[in-house]
């Protein structure tokens, strides 16, 4: 019988809202192993103004420089991959850490985002919104769009914000807008899971500043909103983001961890069917 989590210590933390840069600073420090072995720990955060986070490998010089300043809007760089997210009042961000051998860290790292979207789709119908996972077969679906002549050059735009884009797991409205983004940082001294759920989808400050032209503007104001939904306009209501907490960390604590032959299935066969 698997052991829920509820049998192995969480360390839950309480909101923290503050600088983006203080939040993006505590996940790095729970991975640079400077500090004593460290338990599963959840990090809840909002950054305490808007701001812009890049991708690893994105450049400020693929900015409009000129909106950016405009907007006030100050950068941030995470070391996780992707590419842009706008952080602020409107973005609730919850960093995982899990420790080198723990059961949700699987041999397959696309499957080890799986528990965690599943948690935020089972949190989520806490709170009477019912959303679905992102199979893989639908992100290279969407990877493959890139490939092609006719969308090539408007799936690259979109995908300049993070949440123009589908990754396996990631957790959608069933008309696929994306409601939670996923990422993760693996390091011999542990994992860094990192979510950010939108409470309000935030297009205009992401098409001001992800686009060059106006051309590229416009179509970035016209087609983000066909690729995320905020959590408020799913449920026609506001949310209190320490009902959301509760309602994950209650989704969370009545999972169970995966058992050993699951998580050797899981690495060796396909993710979907």
């Amino acid at each position: 019988m698997a052991l829920s989590p509820a049998a192995l210590p969480w360390r839950l933390l309480p909101l923290t809202v503050a600088d983006q840069q203080l939040h993006l600073n505590y996940g790095q420090q729970l991975l640079d192993g400077s500090q004593p072995p460290q338990p599963p720990t959840l990090y809840w955060s909002q950054a305490d103004r808007p701001g812009l986070v890049l991708g690893l490998s994105q450049k400020v010089a693929q900015l409009n420089r000129e909106a950016l300043q405009r907007l006030a809007l100050p950068l941030y760089q995470r070391q996780a991959g992707g590419t842009a997210v706008l952080v602020g009042p409107h973005l609730l961000a919850l960093d995982v850490f899990l420790p080198p051998g723990h059961p949700f860290i699987l041999p397959d790292v696309v499957e080890s985002y799986r528990w965690l979207g599943e948690t935020w789709v089972a949190a989520l119908a806490r709170l009477g919104i019912t959303t679905r996972l992102v199979l893989p077969t639908e992100a290279r679906a969407q990877q493959a769009l890139l490939k092609e002549p006719a969308t090539a050059q408007r799936e690259a735009l979109l995908r300049r914000a993070c949440y123009g884009s589908l990754s396996p797991y990631e957790v959608v409205a069933f008309d696929q807008r994306k409601v939670v983004g996923l990422t993760m940082i693996r390091r011999r001294t542990g994992s860094l899971l990192q979510c950010g759920l939108l409470l309000r989808w935030e297009v205009e400050p992401l098409a001001l500043v992800l686009g060059l032209t106006d051309t590229e503007q416009a179509v970035l104001r016209s087609e983000l909103p066909q690729r995320a939904v905020g959590l408020e306009t799913l449920a026609g209501r506001s949310f209190a983001v320490a009902e959301v907490i509760t309602a994950f960390e209650e989704a969370l604590l009545a999972r169970p961890f995966p058992s050993r032959h699951a998580q050797e299935k899981r690495s060796t066969s396909p993710a979907e069917t």
